[in-house]
């Protein structure tokens, strides 16, 4: 597929491991040079159905500003974008930009106390982070909406006055190491440290981004400090940077709060140029690369210099291309290779952009066939291209992209105004004011010589291919993550070779697409007797849940169907079939569904505790005719030999490969393991897909169907006939017998006092603890109880054992409740520390926290708390999920988030510490797990050690039934 639907190309990154360029938690977005501002600002085209007010200004400083009045938010947010990057390291100072993201959340000249600003954003509702990519860093936070000005006032000091204090610049260049060490063993990251050693290294993209202590380190006559804040001083400039701000104050108090404020910023008239050279060197293409992964991966990568086409983004040139390329229905390259057993998936789209020019990816992910011919795989996808050059770019195909790309905007879904901010203030790095909101979806010029332009540019001698899998030979090491790879210049034999047409008989262009809304009227609204669903039909085998959006107002709705079925988690067996079943299936319906993804439409099969699911959303006007194909594919599955050998490889693969996963990803799905009685690890898994073939997969499905029961969700723009129709559907998948007896869902109960401790094996030389604390039973008043603990503690969890003393990157405090029985988690992945280290610092945490917090902040704390339990859903997507999570747990009053904001309410700090002291440290109800690193130690004290979860589960007769 298109790794980024077509209206959205020009930030994309579709490769993997380009996406890796980002510095901490956020997707590459690039940089363009900034537009100016024009004496007249032109207030920005907002979409129909978005109802917040926008102004555009620019301030004395030239800083470009963005406010967002929204009367009924219950968070305010804001982000500032800073048009320097990574790609703007001094060329000896690797990670130097990085470094400095970090840097300024640790104190300022008016606010100097590091964990000032943490504290208050925690305290009053909020969070924050940031993420440095190429071109641009990224800050942002949010805030109950009242405490905007004071937050505001502390994010502005960022790029005033930083403190840059001497001790926390050696201490958090620990934290930056550790980032670095986290990622190790992620391929990802190793696949792009070894595309950045091919490239040309007198290119800005070519460098480590990340930092370490190495690069970081104090040098003869130069500290890193100074360095620092010479960069600072240098590159962050008010000219440059651009604010978003959203709050409930009117356009008006925004402006007058904002521009005192942020008029402070030093304008330094720091420009940026286009970079002067290419990413690769001259006759340096074509280039094959191959890399041998950590985990069992198998990719082909293609990289194809392209020109800056971001200036062009009413035309979008890369996103037609990227979604052709990328498609996945009949005729369609993917297709074809699926066919002869070559591939599993493709993404194709604007990769790597900068001032001056630009990467057009596509990125294959490969069967063993696939690996063993792969040149078959260049002459299908090269033919390919030959046949988009002699059929030229298609002005209906570019109208039907734009049609979904201007419904897409025309009603947009409100998204959690800290990602929305964040999002836009890089758009305003990218789009000229009247488009910063809409500039992502506009597609209102086609060009055709542009277009044609750009696929003449794909071809086999203008291309990067790297090749990962283990089999390949190598002669090199990686710098910075010494993975094994080679590189050659590719001759003109060997492109002839790739270049060969072959038969073009099944490649094809995409039919009309018959899934694009053209009905988007809203249906007539009845009176409604409950503002929450109601059982509008009740039969032994099926329910359906029926209720008429009225609030949203948009032509879309949200259909979930659970099936459940006793054939679901009782052994490994049954969890493993489960899961292949539903990968055939989603396979199956792939080619026909894929259209109907590209027009809004999305599904998705999937397995969970007691069956499995089905969810379609999207415009309601076509949905009706996809589920009623969905559910034939289901009522007669056509099992491909083939297709069901390589999905089950595949998920095998998948498995294994679960060991090149983030360390702290790895010890928390141990920790689920252990807790949930149906839940199987991943070689449990593995061994019964090596055992399953084709025959045994059919008798499973007859098995599932035959006690299959289904629960529906109908909710949004829909009639109420919708719930016949849906019915009559089922009627060809569901039997009319009695409906078995389905197994409890069941969770690990831990005794007052119980301390366990699971060793597990993860492969990477840092520590990781997860220490899981249970509540004392799972009323509403314990999982309140939890819920205030997580939120008084995760701040100074954070501060103390991360900051303060750089235990690790990773280090949170967390509410987990799993099948609503509350629990808590306190995670450290240390690179410095072993696990006794790690869980004694814990453990001192833990003990002091009463005697340092007082009455005003546990108030503060508690506020925060029932504002996020009782925030309204943004969006009919959000409202579905609780509406349908609801369902799911009976709860069918729906009011279980008041519910949980009486009991919240109902603490008083004194009743709130005796639970915490007598729960979480007294009489702990505790388990961790706990994952040795290179020190292979573990804590001593009265614990019982167990090596797997499956022991851990059968010595625990007590259990807690959902």
């Amino acid at each position: 597929m298109s790794l980024k639907t077509h209206w959205q190309g020009l930030s994309a990154l579709p490769v993997i491991f380009l996406a890796l360029f980002v510095s901490a938690c956020s997707p590459e977005r690039s940089s363009a040079p900034a537009t100016p501002a024009p004496s007249a600002p032109v207030q920005p085209v907002a979409s129909p159905s978005d109802e917040y007010q926008y102004r555009f200004l620019t301030l004395p400083n030239e800083m470009q500003v963005l406010l967002i009045s929204d009367p009924d938010a219950v968070k305010a947010a804001a982000a500032l974008d800073v048009n320097v990057g990574s790609g703007d390291n001094p060329p000896d100072r690797q990670g130097l930009a990085h470094f400095l993201e970090h840097m300024l959340f640790l104190g300022t000249e008016k606010y100097p106390d590091p964990a000032e600003y943490e504290q208050y954003i925690t305290e009053h509702g909020g969070s924050r982070n940031a993420f440095t990519s190429l071109g641009n860093t990224n800050y942002f936070f949010d805030i109950n909406a009242e405490y905007l000005p004071e937050a505001l006032d502390r994010f502005a000091q960022f790029f005033i006055a930083p403190k840059f204090d001497e001790g926390y610049v050696e201490r958090e260049k620990n934290a930056v190491e550790a980032e670095f060490q986290m990622g190790l063993k992620s391929d990802g990251r190793r696949n792009l440290d070894v595309l950045q050693t091919v490239m040309n290294p007198a290119h800005p993209f070519s460098q480590f981004t990340v930092g370490s202590l190495e690069t970081l380190e104090d040098r003869p006559g130069s500290t890193i400090r100074e360095e620092l804040i010479n960069f600072y001083n240098s590159h962050y400039s008010a000219n440059i940077m651009r604010l978003v701000v959203l709050g409930t104050e009117s356009l008006d108090e925004l402006e007058s709060m904002v521009v005192p404020l942020f008029s402070a910023v030093p304008n330094n008239d720091f420009e940026q140029g286009e970079v002067p050279v290419p990413l690769f060197l001259p006759d340096s293409l074509p280039k094959l690369v191959t890399v041998q992964p950590q985990a069992t991966l198998r990719q082909l990568d293609l990289s194809f210099p392209i020109p800056d086409f971001r200036a062009d983004y009413d035309a979008k040139p890369v996103s037609y291309l990227g979604n052709l390329v990328g498609h996945e229905g009949k005729g369609s390259l993917l297709s074809q290779l699926k066919a002869e057993g070559l591939a599993e998936g493709l993404s194709a789209g604007q990769g790597l952009s900068w001032r001056g020019g630009g990467l057009f990816s596509v990125s294959i992910s490969l069967t063993e066939k696939g690996v063993a011919e792969y040149p078959r795989i260049l002459q299908l996808f090269f033919s390919y291209m030959d046949m988009l050059r002699q059929q030229g770019a298609k002005e209906w195909l570019y109208d039907e992209q734009a049609r979904i790309a201007d419904l897409t905007f025309r009603f947009r879904s409100e998204t959690p105004p800290m990602r929305y901010v964040s999002q836009v203030a890089g758009s305003m790095q990218l789009f000229p004011s009247e488009h910063i909101l809409q500039g992502p979806y506009l597609m209102d010029r086609y060009d055709e010589a542009m277009i044609n332009g750009l696929i003449q540019q794909i071809t086999a001698d203008n291309v990067v291919v790297t090749l990962t899998d283990d089999s390949v030979e190598t002669d090199e090491v990686s710098p910075f993550y010494d993975v094994p790879f080679a590189r050659q210049s590719v001759g003109e034999e060997q492109v002839a070779v790739w270049a060969e047409s072959v038969e073009q008989a099944a490649l094809h262009l995409p039919e009309p697409n018959q899934f694009i809304a053209s009905n988007v009227t809203l249906v007539p609204r009845e009176a409604q007797s409950s503002p929450h669903p109601t059982l509008a039909l009740e039969q032994p085998r099926k329910s359906i849940w029926f209720m008429q959006d009225q609030e949203f107002e948009v032509p879309k709705g949200a259909t979930y169907i659970n099936f459940r079925s006793p054939e679901v988690g009782a052994s490994a067996r049954q969890t493993a079939a489960a899961v292949l079943y539903t990968a055939v299936l989603k396979d199956d319906v792939n080619e026909f569904t894929y259209p109907a993804l590209l027009a809004g439409l999305s599904f998705n099969f999937y397995k969970h505790a007691q069956g499995i699911s089905l969810r379609i959303t999207g415009y309601n006007d076509k949905q009706a005719l996809l589920l009623d194909d969905l559910l034939k594919v289901v009522a007669d599955p056509q099992f491909n030999p083939q297709r069901f050998d390589d999905i089950r490889k595949d998920l095998i693969r998948a498995l294994e490969n679960s060991v090149a996963g983030r360390p702290t990803s790895q010890v928390i799905n141990d920790l689920r393991e252990a807790l949930l009685y149906g839940e199987w690890g991943e070689q449990a898994l593995i061994e019964q897909l090596e055992q399953m073939d084709l025959a045994e997969l059919k008798a499973y499905a007859r098995r599932f169907w035959a006690g299959a029961t289904a629960e529906v969700l109908i909710y949004g723009n829909y009639e109420k006939s919708s719930v016949d129709r849906v019915a009559k559907m089922l009627d060809g998948i569901i039997a009319k017998s009695p409906a078995p007896d389905l197994p409890d869902l069941r969770v690990l109960k831990l005794a007052p006092g119980e301390s366990l401790q699971y060793d597990v094996k993860v492969p990477h030389d840092d520590s990781v603890v997860a220490w899981y604390l249970q509540g004392a039973d799972r009323s509403w008043r314990d999982l309140a109880a939890t819920g205030l603990t997580s939120q008084m503690i995760k701040s100074g969890f954070f501060q103390q054992l991360r900051t303060e003393q750089q235990l690790g990157y990773v280090a949170s405090a967390f509410d987990w409740p799993q099948l609503e029985v509350p629990g808590l988690v306190l995670l450290i992945q240390s690179p410095v520390a072993d696990a006794p280290k790690v869980v004694s610092a814990m453990s001192t945490f833990m003990s002091g926290v009463a005697a340092s917090l007082d009455e005003a902040q546990f108030i503060r704390n508690q506020k925060a708390l029932l504002t996020d339990i009782l925030k309204p859903d943004k969006n009919l997507w959000e409202r579905a999920d609780f509406y349908w999570q609801s369902i799911a747990r009976k709860q069918y009053e729906f009011d279980g988030r008041e519910l949980m904001a009486e009991a919240v309410r109902a603490f008083k700090l004194e009743d709130w510490l005796a639970y915490y002291q007598s729960v979480f440290v007294d009489q702990a109800h505790s388990l961790q797990v706990i994952a040795p690193g290179k020190w292979g130690v573990l804590p001593e004290g009265e614990y019982e050690v167990f090596d797997s979860a499956d022991a851990i589960k059968q010595d625990h007769a007590s259990y807690l039934i959902n």
